[in-house]
């Protein structure tokens, strides 16, 4: 096991209460900042010794790592990461790892070349009812797949209107690609990680309202009242997979229903498994959570463990952490997940990949 020495690029909310914490928790040290904000040079008093702070990416910023961990604009994923592997660093990327596949091909040709880690940040198949749900499938409870139903919609949910998230040039893609990302995540994973290969979709554009739907649980600058929000707000699509059931999806960042949910509904040929529940870290959440079969007519309440919302990120870094650089055949099982998320981006926005052109360092 190596001692991650960790280059954190990107030092917005989740970096700063989510993954900074774990990685702390899990004897990483923090070597670097990589933010042009101001502030970021003091998003984190309590570290000691204190990480170097870097307004843009380059070589002294991560001279001294040997993991970069990249939560920057979406935009900026792509080329940040191959960069980061170039100077022989291990890339955990959070979602959306890129939005198309041509992207991810050349994401995973970059890290078998430098013998690096490419990690797709996991947050969804590492919950705890997520296992169990994975767990019924695998054990034959619901006989063959035929559909696969996954939403996660929320009441007020626009992470900060206005910012680099709700800026087309700099997000690249809305709730489909930020919340549709941990759906397909889960679904792809029952499915073995196929290819997408065609996508129906419909994106909706933000409320004009938007400043009133801002995610409050991020505790961040209420939006401006004239806040733009140029990538959409709501997305709807039906999946097809090489050889494979449908998948429909739903995603909202704004919309009329009481609680921020999620639902995964899988229906096979002897059963329907149910998942109830809401993802990530709003307040306004499903008060019980809950996974259950359907068979002939009657349902049955499936346990999982009951935990935090951090504990999947906590489980995701626990994995990775202890066998980073350390297996090759594992690399190969993230390059799979990494093809199928990203073909599944790819036909859900074409427009992002039509070129089919590689992207450069920059």
């Amino acid at each position: 096991m190596i001692e991650p020495r960790v280059a954190l690029v990107g030092a917005g909310w989740v970096v700063r209460q989510v993954w900074a914490p774990l990685l702390v928790q899990q004897q990483a040290q923090i070597v670097s900042v990589i933010d042009p904000q101001a502030d970021a040079a003091g998003a984190f008093p309590a570290l000691a010794p204190a990480p170097r702070w870097h307004r843009c990416m380059s070589d002294q910023a991560l001279r001294g790592c040997n993991l970069a961990l990249i939560c920057s604009p979406n935009v900026h994923h792509v080329h940040q990461a191959l960069r980061a592997m170039d100077q022989g660093l291990h890339v955990i990327l959070e979602k959306p790892a890129c939005l198309s596949l041509a992207e991810a091909e050349c994401l995973i040709q970059r890290s078998r070349a430098s013998a690096t880690e490419l990690l797709v940040s996991a947050a969804a198949s590492h919950r705890s009812d997520v296992r169990a749900l994975v767990a019924a499938v695998a054990g034959g409870a619901i006989g063959t797949l035929h559909c696969l139903d996954i939403s996660w919609r929320r009441q007020r949910g626009i992470p900060r209107p206005g910012s680099w998230f709700t800026q087309a040039g700099q997000a690249l893609a809305g709730s489909g690609a930020d919340l549709g990302w941990h759906l397909l995540e889960v679904a792809l994973q029952v499915l073995d990680y196929p290819l997408v290969e065609a996508a129906l979709y419909h994106h909706v554009a933000a409320p004009g309202d938007a400043g009133e739907h801002q995610a409050s649980w991020r505790a961040e600058q209420a939006a401006a009242a004239e806040a733009r929000i140029e990538v959409e707000s709501q997305s709807f699509s039906c999946l097809k997979v090489e050889g494979g059931p449908l998948i429909r999806m739903s995603t909202a960042w704004a919309s009329h229903q009481e609680r921020d949910a999620t639902r995964i509904t899988l229906y096979g040929s002897a059963g329907e498994l149910q998942l109830h529940t809401t993802f990530g870290f709003s307040q306004n959440r499903v008060a019980q959570p809950s996974l259950t079969l359907t068979v002939d007519g009657r349902t049955t309440p499936l346990a999982f463990a009951a935990e935090d919302n951090v504990a999947p990120y906590r489980a995701f870094l626990r994995q990775h952490l202890a066998t980073l650089g350390s297996s090759p055949q594992a690399r190969e099982g993230e390059y799979r997940k990494l093809r199928s998320l990203a073909s599944a981006m790819s036909a859900l926005y074409p427009h992002l990949s039509s070129s089919g052109a590689a992207p450069s360092v920059q």
